[in-house]
């Protein structure tokens, strides 16, 4: 688990690292997803990106080596405060469901 630091109405990008239960890090093939969300526990999400299509506003999960996670100033435009950022791995070779595969807290603060 790690911290990620955002501000309100400024844009990020941030590389996650996948890891399987062994330690080692998975690198998403062609036909597997990732998807990000940022919530508060019991409550809806604030934001959900993931590697199929950007969001409106242009946040995206680009899946690869690097895992790249990119927040539009525009998506973050949400309450200020403390957050989990879960990341989920969609395996299509394997059982073929979602699976979270980290937790983050997400903080955002005021611009």
């Amino acid at each position: 688990m790690s911290l990620f630091f955002a501000y309100k109405n400024r844009g990020i990008s941030k590389d996650i690292t996948i890891l399987d239960g062994n330690g080692n890090t998975i690198t998403p093939g062609a036909s597997d997803k990732v998807r990000a969300t940022i919530k508060r526990e019991g409550q809806t999400a604030v934001l959900t990106v993931n590697s199929d299509a950007p969001t409106a506003n242009g946040s995206s999960f680009t899946k690869g080596a690097s895992n790249r996670l990119r927040l539009d100033a525009s998506d973050l435009n949400f309450a200020e405060g403390t957050y989990s950022l879960i990341i989920d791995y969609y395996d299509n070779d394997d059982t073929q469901e979602w699976k979270t595969v980290d937790r983050q807290v997400f903080v955002l603060e005021g611009e």
